[in-house]
Formats: C-alpha cells, sequence, structure tokens
C-alpha cells in the first residue's frame, strides 16, 4: 500500500507581481502540491489579483489566499469567485466552544464548495488562548473545514504531541515551525503543510535548495 504524505503549500509573502509570480514557479518547479499568496501590508485586492492568475498561468496546482484585511465570509466569496482552490483565515470562527454566525455561514459555504479548501487556524499563534486543542480541532472539521495550527510565534514548531493529538481525528495541517531538519518528525501526523520561514531566504523570497531538501523530507518520511 502507498503512504499517502501531507501536501505542501509554500505560502508567498506578496511584495509585487513579478516577484510573486516567479516565486510559485520555483515552489512548484521544486514539486510544491501549490501555494497560498497573503499580503502583510493590507494589499488583499493584489493577492487575490495575484492568485486568480496564479491559477491561470499553474491550472493544475493548488492556489489558494489569506486576506488578512478582509472578512473572512468575503474572502472565502472571493476566492470561490475567482476559481481558487483554497482560503485560509487566522479565525474562520470555530474553536473548541463551537462555531460563531459567521462560523456557521463559512460551513455552509463550505458545503456548497466541496472541492475547495477551507483552512481555519485554530489552538493558533497571537489568538486567543484555546484550551483544547483537540476538540478545536474536531469542530473545525465538522464544520467541513481543514484545522490549521501553528506553534506560539512565527518560525515557532508547535509542540508534537499536539499535533499527534490534533491529528488524530483526520485533517489537519500546520502552518508554522516546519524546517528540513524538523518535519520528518510531524508529517505523519498532518494532511498538509504551509510553510515559509523554514525553506526562505528572506521574507519574499524562496531558497531552491531549502525548498527541495524539505519536500524530500515530507516524502520520505513514514
Amino acid at each position: 500500500m502507498s503512504i499517502k504524505h501531507p501536501k505542501i503549500l509554500p505560502v508567498i509573502h506578496h511584495l509585487n507581481a513579478r516577484t510573486t509570480r516567479e516565486q510559485a514557479g520555483l515552489a512548484l518547479e521544486c514539486g510544491a502540491d501549490g501555494v497560498f499568496v497573503i499580503s502583510h501590508h493590507g494589499d488583499d485586492k493584489a493577492v487575490i489579483g495575484m492568485a486568480r492568475e496564479l491559477k491561470a498561468l499553474h491550472p493544475t496546482a493548488s492556489i489558494g489566499i489569506n486576506c488578512l484585511e478582509t472578512d473572512t465570509l468575503q474572502a472565502a466569496t472571493l476566492a470561490i469567485e475567482a476559481g481558487l482552490d483554497m482560503v485560509w483565515a487566522d479565525f474562520m470562527g470555530v474553536d473548541s466552544a463551537g462555531l460563531t454566525e459567521q462560523g456557521w455561514a463559512l460551513s455552509r459555504l463550505a458545503a456548497e464548495h466541496p472541492t475547495i479548501g477551507f483552512f481555519a487556524s485554530v489552538a493558533f499563534k497571537y489568538r486567543p488562548f484555546e484550551p483544547d486543542p483537540v476538540e478545536a480541532a474536531l469542530k473545525a472539521r465538522n464544520a467541513g473545514f481543514i484545522p490549521t495550527t501553528s506553534g506560539a510565534a512565527t518560525g515557532a514548531p508547535p509542540e508534537l504531541g499536539k499535533i499527534a493529538a490534533m491529528g488524530m481525528g483526520g485533517s489537519l495541517a500546520v502552518a508554522s515551525g516546519m524546517t528540513p531538519s524538523n518535519v520528518g518528525a510531524f508529517a505523519h501526523h498532518l494532511t498538509h503543510i504551509l510553510v515559509a520561514t523554514g525553506v526562505s531566504a528572506d521574507e519574499h523570497h524562496f531558497d531552491y535548495e531549502l525548498l527541495t531538501v524539505f519536500l524530500a523530507a515530507v516524502r520520505g518520511s513514514h
């Protein structure tokens, strides 16, 4: 029986159109399954436009967005309208207590568009403390989302025990702290790996060699 490895999705921190286009091409050339595009400068309109362009350039790759300044429901709707494959949000209206009103609206949208991945951050860095990460992940999956967790800060890996427990129920993504040297220990607990710092030369450019080694570490893990 073949081993199913997690999908690897490098996160492009949008600088300008040329750089984002180049970095997407580099990531996919290395063998990544797709990319997310995000802007830490509030340029969500450009993020959506670039993601639409990348999908046209790379139709078989998974292309997603994280819009930090746009309402999550609106961002998800825009992703669908743009023909994208994924939308990720720092808060998608779900935690261990259940779903907010917007969380239910997003859950209904996810049910209407089952081919689109809704990456819902839970037990995530810089968010309010989550007392029960396992239950938060379960609530997210039950809502039709892919629970997405992190370490305590950008570039910090989560505890392996946390990932093992959260991943026992099905889909689970991680979005911080993965490097070529540590990802092998985490990979078999995950269905998706979102990575930037651990495979980058700087904030806006991936390191081809690091990303290649990272992909090999994941796909060589058992």
